[in-house]
């Protein structure tokens, strides 16, 4: 297809009089393959006729369908009452245009009714094929057929004057949803193209051919004409004529799947574009109006987009979809519709209404229209002057968990993302609200288990984790036990040391779940709180040899590794006896071996870096002493540092009670570990392994003299008594 290719018609003659001669004016073979596309001549005449035409009203009247027996009715937004009603067979849903609504009826045509008084004006007949747009002004109707996709498809488009057909096209694509600009019909076609077909000729006068984008929806909206899909909409300017809908103002919504997916606008192009009557798909639909916040800027009216979803609307914020507030109606919602200053509504109990646009609350709502199963409102119409503000963070906060409570089972999507907006709120009240969501039994399973999620990732509100920790399950308090896995893991998040003891409550409390387990160990092991590690090594020799469930083994294999880091050699003889034990879990046996040999491999570690140290500081004092010219008197004799033998000598009045302490404990053992750390010949602190011979041991050492030497520092030295 040739571009850009001079037209000699338009630079010779008037456009009024190109206007007359419609073989001239665009050789009136509309859609024909010849014709040229972003022809700079035609579109700057194309942008003047758009510029100056005045912007076009609509009137405020909405129509729907009942359920069976089926009526199509309207009803006026500022009367606030129906104005008429038909018993109809509707194919699918209605559609407005100008002063008429069309409806496509199962006799196969498509028949147009005034929306004043329902009086049918004109009908034509599809020829099998749907009614896929349709735009107008006042009594000037454009509307789109089409059938099949790629190469068999098939379009007509129609031009209706005051409830005749003026004329119709032909053309072998697909035609999405056109609309009614002064003087032209503006067609998108063919996923790339815009064709301006004049009103009165039906001649092609201008074509647009895009390579960035889809082109599916025109729309004409006070004064201004944009076009695009579900994939984004940007209005139509002389920059267009680069070939790129984006080269000028274009808004695309953010690539975030919202519940239920609903579209930015109608795949115009889908097999089966449109709805019928009772689709639910009519029950979750996105919902805006587009609007120019500057000469570069296209945005949304209110600077909202509109989330319906069953008996919700959310307002959304266009660029992040972050909430802004939400509205709970009492029946589903069929029909919605943004308008300046809020949304319009109407819900399948016959109510209709508008919610303000910065509180969402409802500026007015009646309950007189009739039970409809769709609804298509007007761009304009419903709207009232409210002057009110935006909700505080805590009333957003309360509706958030207030959306996230309902029980609905077909909401949970919608509750689902309310959940999530909810866990990124800035508020510690917000972890309380999550924790009442997770620990509501009644609460949905997939939003309970996301809020339960959310809660264990929060960083702020440690003070409710703490409260929530403090309750226990009791038969005669009729109290159950908290979600005490997703607490403790929120606990660890906040480093929220508090919490500790509160979790080894819990983990001494058989009333705890055993799928909690796991987590508990984990986050008193990230707390650090070194008071933990008895109770674990308690709770390790109680249950090492009971597969209760999973969760309890893998809560135990756990424990091992968690009693190394809280407490060191000191947890080596629990962990010896998981591991010699043969009834042992096999997993649990082997996480004890793995422990111990994690700890003989950090006491090795140390014992070495102890002696490299003795040595550096051996031979730093032998240095000094060859440095000093003075003989020493003997008075000031002292070792450079001290040896094994040393602390035999300074140990040899109480050996045979060391002997004894050894062969009295139960069961008897044949040597002890002692790591002692000496300063100026006193022992400031004495760790026997096994632990159970400290109290016996360290009594013994602790009076004893050892010899000073010539090191300033403490000394570590680790010296086995053996029987």
């Amino acid at each position: 297809m040739s571009r850009r290719v001079h037209s000699a018609c338009f630079s010779f003659l008037p456009l009024a009089l190109a206007l007359l001669l419609g073989a001239c004016a665009g050789n009136s073979n509309a859609f024909s393959s010849r014709y040229p596309d972003n022809d700079e001549n035609q579109l700057a005449r194309l942008m003047e006729r758009i510029q100056s035409t005045p912007p076009q009203g609509a009137p405020p009247i909405a129509v729907g369908v009942t359920g069976d027996p089926q009526q199509l009715f309207a009803y006026d937004l500022h009367a606030r009452k129906v104005l008429w009603k038909q018993p109809v067979r509707a194919q699918f849903s209605p559609m407005l245009a100008g002063n008429y609504v069309l409806l496509q009826e199962q006799s196969g045509q498509v028949v147009g009714r005034s929306l004043r008084d329902g009086v049918q004006r004109f009908s034509i007949d599809t020829d099998s094929m749907v009614l896929n747009g349709a735009g107008g002004s006042d009594e000037l109707i454009a509307l789109t057929l089409t059938s099949g996709a790629g190469s068999y498809a098939r379009s007509r488009v129609f031009l209706v004057r005051n409830g005749s057909v003026a004329w119709n096209r032909n053309l072998k694509f697909q035609a999405g949803v056109p609309a009614v600009v002064g003087s032209m019909v503006l067609v998108p076609w063919g996923n790339l193209f815009l064709t301006a077909l004049d009103s009165e000729s039906g001649a092609e006068v201008a074509r647009i051919r895009i390579t960035d984008a889809v082109l599916s929806h025109v729309i004409a909206d006070r004064g201004n004409v944009y076009t695009g899909s579900q994939h984004g909409v940007g209005r139509v300017t002389s920059a267009i004529g680069r070939g790129a809908l984006h080269s000028g103002p274009f808004y695309a919504p953010p690539k975030d799947e919202l519940p239920g997916r609903p579209v930015f606008l109608r795949d115009a192009y889908h097999a089966n574009p449109v709805l019928p009557p009772a689709s639910a798909q009519h029950r979750i639909r996105l919902e805006w109006q587009p609007v120019m916040v500057d000469d570069q800027t296209l945005g949304m009216q209110d600077g909202n987009l509109y989330l319906v979803f069953y008996r919700f609307v959310l307002a959304l914020d266009p660029s992040n979809y972050a909430v802004r507030w939400i509205y709970n109606n009492d029946a589903d919602l069929v029909g919605a519709a943004a308008q300046p200053g809020g949304v319009a509504f109407a819900d399948d109990a016959g109510g209709v209404g508008f919610l303000s646009a910065r509180s969402g609350r409802p500026a007015w709502r009646e309950t007189n229209s009739l039970p409809a199963t769709t609804l298509s409102m007007p761009a304009s119409g419903a709207e009232l002057a409210v002057n009110d503000e935006a909700p505080s963070p805590t009333v957003l906060r309360e509706s958030l968990l207030a959306a996230a409570q309902d029980l609905d089972a077909r909401l949970v999507p919608v509750r689902l993302f309310v959940v999530r907006h909810l866990a990124a709120l800035d508020d510690p009240e917000a972890t309380s609200n999550l924790l009442t969501l997770c620990d509501d039994a009644r609460t949905s399973p997939p939003v309970r288990e996301a809020a339960c999620t959310a809660l264990a990732n929060r960083k702020i509100g440690g003070d409710h984790l703490l409260r929530a920790l403090e309750r226990h399950a009791g038969f005669l308090e009729g109290t159950q036990a908290p979600p005490v896995g997703s607490l403790a893991r929120a606990a660890a998040a906040q480093s929220e040391k508090r919490a500790a003891p509160l979790l080894v409550a819990h983990l001494k409390d058989p009333e705890t779940r055993s799928q909690d387990l796991p987590d508990l160990i984990t986050s008193l092991r990230a707390l650090e709180d070194r008071s933990a590690a008895q109770p674990l090594g308690d709770f390790l020799a109680l249950y090492h040899a009971d597969a209760v469930d999973e969760h309890v083994v893998r809560a135990l294999e756990l424990v091992p590794d968690a009693l190394v880091h809280l407490s060191g050699p000191v947890s080596a003889p629990v962990l010896q006896t998981v591991a010699d034990d043969e009834l042992a879990v096999p997993s649990v046996r082997a996480s004890a071996k793995a422990a111990l040999a994690a700890l003989e491999a950090q006491t090795g570690a140390a014992e070495a870096a102890q002696a490299a140290a003795t040595a550096a500081t051996t031979k730093e004092a032998e240095a000094e002493v060859a440095a000093q010219t003075a003989v020493p008197t003997p008075a000031e004799v002292r070792p450079s540092h001290l040896t094994s033998e040393h602390i035999t000598a300074a140990l040899l009045p109480s050996r045979e009670k060391l002997q004894a302490c050894l062969k009295e404990a139960k069961p008897p053992q044949f040597q002890a570990r002692v790591v002692l750390m000496i300063e100026e010949g006193d022992a400031k602190m004495i760790s026997v392994m096994p632990v159970e011979l400290q109290g016996c041991i360290e009594p013994l050492i602790a009076g004893v003299v050892f010899p000073r030497t010539k090191v300033i520092k403490r000394e570590r030295l680790t010296y086995i008594i053996k029987r």
